[in-house]
């Protein structure tokens, strides 16, 4: 072989080893564009599934909302039919309230027009004997619950009056019982209590001016304890030494009107307590007098008489509340008091037989 031939053969060779580079370049590059294709077609798969997806769970949120609304629709149905149940039933109730406070209402019209017929029926006589047997009680309760004559008698005389204005035979026998009453009421006398007590009163005011028994030495040492004049006549020194012993002669005698034996002669302390006991004792006598508790009334006074004796000086203040305690046992202050329960049972008898014979006689018409 030539050296023009190994030159040839050359550049060959060098062809034969490019070529295959250029293929390589070639398919690296048809590889690059298969796998960005890939990656395109994987992108857009990836985005569709994740499409896919966010559509299903809106679909699921639209669904889970639909089922939500359709749950509070049905619920406030619910409530809405209940309200309208509640106010169909409040309802109905009022109406009933109404409809039986009209029946109510009609009832008392229908009473009060037969009370007004009633009483239109009335005259004026039957109104008189209702005022008298009004007036009949109340003196029944003044005798049984107050012991009041006088106010007893008053409202039985204003009730006889009556009656006599009305002038019927028929009420002759009421009449006749209740003057009979009326005639025993008046020998009962009239009880003067707010005198009477007024009276217990005055006398414990004058429990302090009556005076204690004084001490048989009592007088003898004010004596004692008088100052002797300086300059003393003989006369004068005479007449008091009589006088002196009079009152010593005197001291150990002590009179007393009533024959009673003098007690012991009581301490400052206990003359206080013995006052205090004297007024509880007219008080005492004050609270039996309103209660027409005799017997009470009667031994407080004995007792404050028996003590005043006892415990002191008979002066004439003494005796003037021992007389006046002596003027107050002497009243009565619970007589026998009559009632009208006669005169009222036949009063109420006859307005029963007038008011039969007035209802016999509507019914004939």
């Amino acid at each position: 072989m030539t050296d023009s031939d190994t030159t040839t053969q050359q550049p060959a060779a060098s062809s034969s080893v490019a070529v295959p580079e250029t293929v390589k370049t070639h398919v690296a590059s048809f590889a690059l564009l298969w796998l960005f294709v890939v990656l395109i077609v994987a992108a857009v798969c990836y985005g569709a599934l994740f499409v896919s997806q966010q559509s299903k769970n809106q679909q699921q949120i639209i669904e889970s909302l639909r089922i939500q609304v359709e749950q509070q629709a049905q619920a406030t149905e619910a409530r809405q039919q209940m309200l309208e149940d509640s106010l169909d039933k409040e309802l109905v109730e009022q109406q009933s309230a109404v409809q039986a406070s009209l029946n109510d209402l009609a009832a008392q019209v229908n009473s009060n027009n037969a009370r007004l017929l009633s009483l239109s029926s009335v005259n004026r006589d039957e109104w008189k004997l209702q005022e008298a047997q009004y007036l009949l009680r109340l003196a029944d309760q003044r005798i049984l619950l107050e012991q009041d004559s006088q106010n007893a008698l008053a409202l039985a005389l204003s009730a006889d009056d009556i009656l006599r204005d009305m002038d019927q035979a028929d009420l002759v026998g009421v009449r006749k019982l209740l003057v009979e009453e009326i005639a025993v009421l008046k020998l009962a006398g009239v009880i003067d209590r707010e005198g009477i007590y007024l009276r217990l009163s005055a006398l414990s005011n004058q429990i302090e001016a009556i005076p204690f028994i004084e001490p048989l030495g009592s007088q003898e040492q004010l004596l004692e304890e008088a100052e002797v004049p300086a300059e003393e006549t003989l006369k004068q020194k005479i007449t008091r030494n009589v006088y002196d012993l009079l009152h010593k002669l005197s001291s150990y005698v002590r009179v007393r009107d009533h024959g009673k034996t003098i007690n012991a002669v009581l301490p400052p302390a206990e003359q206080k307590y013995l006052q205090q006991n004297l007024r509880l004792m007219l008080e005492q006598a004050q609270v039996a007098l309103l209660r027409n508790e005799e017997n009470i009334y009667l031994e407080s006074l004995v007792k404050a008489q028996n003590w005043i004796n006892q415990y002191y000086s008979l002066n004439e203040k003494a005796t003037a509340v021992l007389q006046e305690l002596e003027a107050l046992q002497q009243e009565e202050i619970s007589p026998e008091l009559t009632n009208f329960s006669n005169s009222t049972a036949a009063l109420t008898e006859y307005i029963a037989k007038r008011e039969k014979m007035a209802a016999a006689r509507r019914g004939v018409r």
